[in-house]
């Protein structure tokens, strides 16, 4: 006989999770009794809920495979929503695993411990599906909807709740095997994509976080077309900075301008909507996710399939040629230009700069919300693919310290680095104590200006220095607030003080905080939301 507590383990280790970031309570004392038992699956416990989904989604990021987090139902799971909610946007397989009210309770908001009026509501609104297990004699199959879920299609969380009292029911069937169908491009779509490279005078190829794991092929069809490609923020290191037609986000907007055909693979080409359209430019979207093929209404044509079998039946339909215009002359000048255009950012040059030489080349950066995170998307040197982890679209402050513990525990033997700013580390500094407890070396930059920067930047510039708000932070002794929790910790204040720290800190053994002392920086975004350079549409 096979509880549900025991076939969701097998769940698990069918999606081959070995790790799972949780907080225990009462409504899950019975799968995590079941757990003990699963010597293959390690528990890693956060200090908050918040923490356990970071910290899948860090994982998940970084391999490109599923992972797990479990929480208690009510308050766990809304304290975990942000992290999950970061996992939607920035592409996380995430298994998120929510205990429930008993059953008998469900619907009926009767204010009994952990209630939620509705649960499943909330966490539809933060997975691509959700599944609750009602009884033993359907539970195999809802399983199995979970393990399918997670590993087809878009890469998002999928939901589970069980209920307290279910976990010790006798489940009626076996898990099979995880599905693996990943959507192919047509042939006649293919066909038509070809016709439309060989007729381009200006072709420009746009990479996003969907194309993580077709980089060799990208990196071919961009050899092969002999054009400008460029990423932005979730598909940074696809393709190395150091090729010689790779551009940042500014720079792509300039080739923008006159690019009769645009390749865009695994993006929802945010950014360049802004920069409009016309008849004379034909936009072409790859994307597992057909909800993202022309999200803007940009007239694109989209071809709904995975990333690496569109990219490989492409290069296959393309004739070998030796005449193509190469690219590589433009990106050099307008990279020159762009270079000038940024010399004011002389604090974040620096830092990018310092935290580039002392990172190993297949380490990983995790960035927050903060200004040398901001910095990083265009003047960072990405070399390799999941190299840079964000919660993209979400937007999450406050997430680094979790989500770099994830993907350090992910990466045995590389060295990850999480970046994030005073304001944003006080979200879940606390996390510190999980990456001791548990032995793991994540390494965290911490940069402080005692304030919101971004906020108060933005008070400044708008309303003027006399009325900023709510954006001038009181800070502990970061220094002793590290070394409190046992944690490697130095203070510096230049960019050559961080890049010695941090080769010290990526040679200790445990985890490592480096606080960095830094005053207001100058503002970057006029370089990553630029307006329109054609057109009406």
């Amino acid at each position: 006989m096979t509880t549900v507590a025991q076939q969701t383990i097998e769940l698990l280790r069918n999606a081959a999770v070995d790790t799972l970031f949780c907080l225990p309570g009462v409504q899950n004392d019975n799968f995590f009794d079941a757990l003990v038992d699963a010597t293959d699956i390690r528990p890693i416990m956060a200090r908050h809920e918040q923490g356990t989904a970071y910290m899948a989604l860090g994982a998940s990021q970084a391999t490109g495979k599923p992972t797990a987090c479990a929480v208690v139902p009510g308050p766990g799971l809304l304290n975990a929503g942000a992290g999950l909610t970061s996992a939607y946007w920035a592409g996380g397989r995430v298994i998120a695993l929510s205990g429930a009210v008993q059953h008998s309770s469900r619907g009926r908001a009767a204010g009994v411990l952990h209630d939620l009026p509705d649960q499943t509501a909330v966490l539809r609104q933060l997975t691509k599906s959700t599944e609750y297990i009602s009884d033993g004699e359907t539970a195999t199959a809802a399983l199995q909807r979970v393990l399918d879920d997670v590993f087809v299609g878009a890469p998002r969380p999928v939901g589970l709740e069980v209920p307290a009292d279910r976990w010790l029911a006798t489940v009626t069937g076996e898990l099979k095997e995880p599905s693996s169908e990943r959507p192919a491009p047509d042939s006649a779509q293919i066909a038509k994509l070809a016709d439309l490279v060989a007729k381009a005078k200006r072709p420009l190829i746009v990479v996003g976080g969907g194309a993580q794991d077709a980089a060799p092929s990208i990196r071919t069809l961009v050899d092969t077309l002999r054009c400008p490609v460029f990423t932005r923020r979730q598909g940074h290191g696809v393709v190395d900075c150091r090729h010689p037609l790779w551009c940042p986000l500014p720079v792509g907007r300039e080739f923008w301008r006159d690019a009769d055909l645009v390749i865009a693979i695994g993006t929802r080409l945010e950014f360049p909507s802004r920069w409009g359209t016309d008849d004379d430019q034909t936009i072409v979207s790859v994307n597992i996710d057909d909800h993202d093929l022309d999200l803007f209404g940009l007239g694109t044509i989209g071809i709904h399939a995975d990333a690496q079998m569109t990219v490989e039946a492409l290069l296959a339909e393309l004739s070998p040629t030796s005449d193509r215009y190469d690219f590589s002359g433009d990106v050099a000048a307008k990279m020159a230009d762009f270079d000038a255009a940024t010399e004011h950012l002389v604090p974040q040059r620096e830092h990018m700069a310092a935290i580039r030489a002392a990172l190993p080349d297949d380490g990983v950066l995790v960035e927050d919300v903060t200004q040398m995170g901001f910095a990083a998307h265009i003047l960072f040197e990405h070399r390799h693919p999941r190299s840079f982890l964000s919660t993209g679209a979400a937007g999450t402050l406050g997430a680094c310290v979790p989500h770099a513990i994830g993907a350090q525990v992910a990466l045995r033997g590389r060295n990850v680095l999480g970046v994030v700013g005073d304001g944003g580390f006080m979200f879940s500094a606390t996390e510190l104590a999980t990456a001791v407890q548990h032995d793991i070396p994540v390494t965290i930059l911490l940069y402080e200006d005692g304030a919101f920067g971004n906020v108060k930047r933005i008070q400044t510039e708008t309303f003027g220095a006399d009325r900023t708000i709510a954006s001038t932070l009181q800070n502990p002794d970061f220094v002793k607030f590290g070394e409190s929790f046992g944690v490697h910790t130095q203070g510096v204040d230049t960019a050559a003080g961080v890049e010695a720290a941090l080769v010290e800190a990526f040679g200790h053994d445990g985890p490592s905080l480096v606080v960095c002392q830094i005053g207001a920086v100058p503002n970057p975004w006029p370089f990553l939301v630029q307006g329109r350079v054609r057109g009406q549409r």
